[in-house]
């Protein structure tokens, strides 16, 4: 786990120096640059519970680096919303609770996302 910050700002420094090789980036640009190395989860619940799938997710997201976060939606969700904040490497979970989507699955939430 130290290797990540070292990998991330490694990283950050060469994608710094071929966006502006002349030039030093100020703090709100570089801190714009490493959001970039985040991911975001979208988590599955099912009985009030994380489903298995959400902690593989998590698990992949990890490996790419950066800072994860998770978000998970619907009514009831404030128990599953703690529960993911509790597995390691999640940086913040992200929750709305709206029962409008308790009748949408996980296509349709990434469906804006989806090309053609």
């Amino acid at each position: 786990m130290a290797l990540i910050p070292i990998a991330r700002h490694s990283v950050l420094r060469a994608a710094c120096s071929q966006l502006h090789p002349s030039r030093q980036l100020n703090r709100s640009q570089l801190s714009a640059l490493s959001r970039l190395l985040s991911t975001l989860t979208v988590l599955e619940r099912r009985n009030g519970k994380l489903e298995s799938a959400s902690l593989s997710a998590i698990t992949a997201a990890q490996k790419l680096g950066g800072d994860v976060a998770g978000f998970v939606a619907g009514s009831g969700v404030k128990s599953v919303a703690e529960e993911a904040a509790k597995v390691e490497g999640v940086a913040k979970v992200l929750m709305v609770e709206n029962i409008d989507y308790d009748k949408v699955g996980c296509s349709v939430l990434r469906r804006p996302w989806t090309m053609g």
